[in-house]
């Protein structure tokens, strides 16, 4: 017997499919706008001997305003300015005919790559010869410096897909229960990739306990962020806007993949103050920069971690009490 269609069914299934689509084109749009064509757009950077105004010419001669120039004393300004990622790199006066570019590409690879491909001009604009030295490298298995992206996304991914399966087959949680396995499911998460990075692959070198943490965070909020959208909106459509907040705007404007200074202005304005931005920004100084911490992802981090976790409590508590739902 041929299998009733109900009409009923058609409309969901028709409105299900047009978002999907839609949400595939922005997220198309959104990384081809963010990441398809990196630019520098202000890029700070040092000179030590020189006059900005000629740094910027040097290095900007095609398309000015692409970089910032600022006067330093001397190298070791240069030196430790670098090291407390103020710069991106130092132009400095060595000699009769000879300039140093220091540069720091654990910084940004991407901001380092586009210095460097200038290195040949710039000795043409200056008339000397220009000799690199590369103060934070790199490590030598992420070249691109996109480890700690795809760190970043995994946790906030993870963090929000947790907190959907938990949801969908442990439906019967008190919001004890619910914020027990969600801490749980963060630490354990955070444990398995600070693990893969590190210890297992060695993918970088980054130290394990802070690590750990700064991932744990990370999964905690993206999960608390998509279940206050769960209670606001519904289960059906409260991956949509976690989804979009997440994927669509966070992570490509984290500075993971492309530096801030080449990131299109929205991007560049909104990453830092985002969890992913926060989260690479915490991971860069800690596998790189360890004497140079900065506390502003850290903060970042725990704003949207209190604000999430509070509004989730809150939200809960009104509509389904403490109890388990249903009960």
């Amino acid at each position: 017997m041929r299998a009733a269609v109900l009409p009923g069914s058609n409309l969901p299934a028709l409105v299900v499919t047009l978002v999907i689509a839609a949400v595939a084109a922005l997220y198309v749009f959104s990384y081809s706008t963010a990441l398809g064509d990196p630019r520098p757009r202000h890029v700070p950077i040092a000179v030590v001997d020189y006059a900005p105004a000629t740094a910027e010419r040097a290095f900007g001669s095609a398309d000015p305003g692409t970089i910032d120039a600022q006067t330093l004393p001397s190298r070791a300004a240069a030196v430790a300015a670098l090291g407390e990622q103020q710069i991106y790199a130092a132009l400095i006066r060595a000699g009769t005919g000879r300039t140093e570019l220091l540069l720091s590409s654990a910084s940004g690879p991407s901001v380092a790559r586009v210095l460097l491909a200038d290195t040949t001009q710039v000795g043409t604009e200056l008339g000397t010869a220009v000799t690199v030295h590369d103060l934070h490298p790199v490590n030598p298995r992420d070249p691109s410096g996109t480890v700690l992206f795809y760190v970043a996304l995994a946790s906030v991914i993870m963090g929000f897909i947790g907190a959907i399966q938990t949801r969908a087959n442990a439906n019967r949680l008190t919001l004890a229960g619910e914020l027990r396995w969600d801490a749980i499911r963060s630490v354990v998460v955070s444990l398995a990739v600070t693990s893969m990075v590190g210890p297992i692959a060695h993918l970088e070198q980054v130290p394990f306990w802070p690590t750990w943490g700064v991932l744990a965070l990370t999964s905690w909020t993206a999960g608390t962020t998509y279940l206050c959208w769960r209670l606001l909106i519904g289960a059906r459509w409260a991956l949509l806007p976690t989804w979009l907040l997440f994927i669509l705007v966070s992570s490509p404007a984290s500075g993971g993949a492309v530096a801030q200074p080449l990131l299109p202005p929205f991007f560049a304005a909104v990453g830092r103050g985002m969890p992913a931005g926060a989260t690479v920004e915490a991971l860069r100084d800690l596998a790189y920069f360890r004497d140079h911490l900065h506390g502003t992802p850290y903060l970042v981090l725990a704003i949207w971690a209190v604000l999430t976790s509070v509004a989730f409590v809150l939200l809960r508590r009104a509509k389904l009490g403490t109890g388990a739902p249903g009960s």
